[in-house]
């Protein structure tokens, strides 16, 4: 049985976290399994969505750690682990479809990371949220403060982080962290049917969109316009524009073929 498992169904993508007997913690094998997996999707895109979710009752407990390797070799061990976290970050915010969490229940440490490298966040009523780096004296990794104050704002975050606080899911939907809450079970059935819906739509259109969303935060205005231009050309120039025109001329429902 492999740590990641990995699945296809038409054009969603779908990776699992697969160790449910202790929650999920992300191991090395699915760090290894995960980049390879997403590399391969940026040079040759075959899915149209991707859902990122874990076996059984969590999403991710955060890290696999072995205390004795930690206090053993402390600094080496740190940038050992984000050279294999900040690359799974980087690659679910620049690849150029949708990519969707289904958190069914504890994101812990990086398994908060994760679900906030997702565009949307689709939770059960029963999942929870935390950054629990400063209980142990470590400092949040995989982009997590970065990602979540663009979320949520600086206070909020600076209160999660520093009192390692558990967010609930009711709560999470409240100040806005999460895209769609879900009855206890119910996060990844939502989450398919959703990126099933986003696979089908206009790929770049939607490629575009997220493209602009991820530079909203560091740009000026005229910076947003002009990649704006940018993104309107290659949309425009795309087969998912010229079909999803004809359609609309035809009052018919348009059939994107992702290109």
């Amino acid at each position: 049985m492999s740590d990641l498992e990995i699945a296809r169904d038409g054009g969603v993508l779908t990776l699992t976290l697969n160790r449910p007997d202790r929650l999920n913690p992300l191991s090395m094998d699915m760090r290894e399994g995960l980049i390879a997996t997403l590399r391969a999707e940026l040079m040759d895109p075959q899915a149209r969505a991707i859902v990122l979710t874990g076996a059984g009752r969590g999403f991710c407990s955060g890290a696999d750690l072995d205390l004795s390797t930690i206090l053993a070799r402390r600094g080496k061990v740190g940038r050992q682990m984000i050279a294999g976290i900040n690359p799974i970050t980087r690659l679910l915010r620049e690849i150029p479809v949708p990519v969707i969490a289904a958190v069914n229940g504890p994101a812990a440490g990086v398994g908060f990371s994760l679900a906030l490298s997702a565009d949307l966040i689709v939770a059960a009523r029963d999942a929870s949220f935390q950054l629990t780096f400063a209980r142990i004296g470590a400092s949040p990794d995989g982009g997590a403060l970065y990602m979540l104050a663009r979320r949520i704002g600086e206070a909020r975050t600076t209160r999660l982080a520093m009192l390692s606080q558990s967010l609930g899911a009711v709560e999470a939907e409240a100040i806005g962290l999460i895209t769609e809450l879900t009855e206890s079970g119910a996060a990844l059935p939502a989450a398919m049917a959703l990126a099933h819906r986003l696979a089908a739509g206009a790929t770049t259109s939607l490629a575009m969109i997220k493209r602009q969303v991820l530079a909203a935060g560091n740009s000026s205005l005229d910076d947003a316009l002009r990649l704006e231009t940018l993104c309107q050309d290659t949309a425009f120039n795309s087969e998912d524009f010229e079909e999803g025109v004809r359609a609309f001329s035809e009052k018919r429902k348009p059939v994107f073929k992702g290109r």
